[in-house]
């Protein structure tokens, strides 16, 4: 997992950095809230971040503020890192936006604590995230196959009708033919439209992915 720190003093800040690191994270250090921020604001910015309370520039509980007004920044998980102690103080921390807090000096198994806190928020958000899609998906795909399936009954109903009609030597009877397997094809994506499983993707043009119903429906 990435996570960004927000430290201006270079001991702490090394501290951390050694911490997450020996726990198999990779690290984004600023060394002041003005960095912080010009980072924080980018929606690629790390979901977790560590940011020291009082520092040059915006301030912990002012970048906490900041954040929570992005769209992405709904979605982070932050945590201030403060000398303060007072309840008042960390009641003002947690309603800037803060979702925890480390007191200095901090405690590496504290901090590791804390952090995988942060982590099974985090996988949590992005569980529920996904079967809201999947959600929203198989709805729009169920009500996309009602409206599909009413036209091309009556399209390969007329086309079952002509081709009975038609004698074998009928020049029009190969396009009606086509027309026939073409409009299987798409019953056959319908009813897999009505049966999706799970959501799986595959590359289309351009970096688009499209989804493949065929695995999504589990067949």
């Amino acid at each position: 997992m990435e996570v960004l720190i927000a430290e201006d003093e270079p001991i702490s800040r090394r501290l951390l950095e050694v911490n997450l690191e020996k726990w198999g994270h990779v690290v984004v250090a600023c060394n002041d809230g003005d960095e912080a921020w010009e980072r924080m604001k980018t929606p690629d910015t790390p979901r977790i971040a560590i940011l020291d309370w009082m520092m040059p520039g915006v301030e912990g509980p002012e970048l906490c503020s900041r954040v929570r007004q992005l769209d992405h920044g709904k979605l982070m998980h932050l945590i201030l890192l403060t000398a303060l102690e007072k309840p008042e103080d960390i009641v003002r921390g947690l309603e800037a936006g803060a979702n925890d807090y480390i007191t200095k000096p901090f405690e590496p198994l504290e901090l590791k604590a804390r952090f995988k806190v942060g982590l099974r928020v985090i996988e949590l958000q992005d569980k529920l995230i996904q079967a809201e899609k999947f959600r929203v998906l198989t709805q729009a795909a169920g009500a996309a196959a009602h409206e599909i399936n009413q036209p091309l009954t009556a399209l390969l109903g007329t086309a079952d009708l002509m081709l009975l009609k038609m004698s074998e030597d009928d020049p029009n009877r190969e396009s009606f033919e086509t027309f026939q397997k073409a409009g299987e094809r798409i019953r056959e994506i319908v009813k897999k439209m009505k049966t999706i499983r799970e959501v799986v993707t595959r590359p289309y043009i351009q970096g688009i992915e499209i989804i493949d119903f065929e695995a999504s429906s589990g067949e």
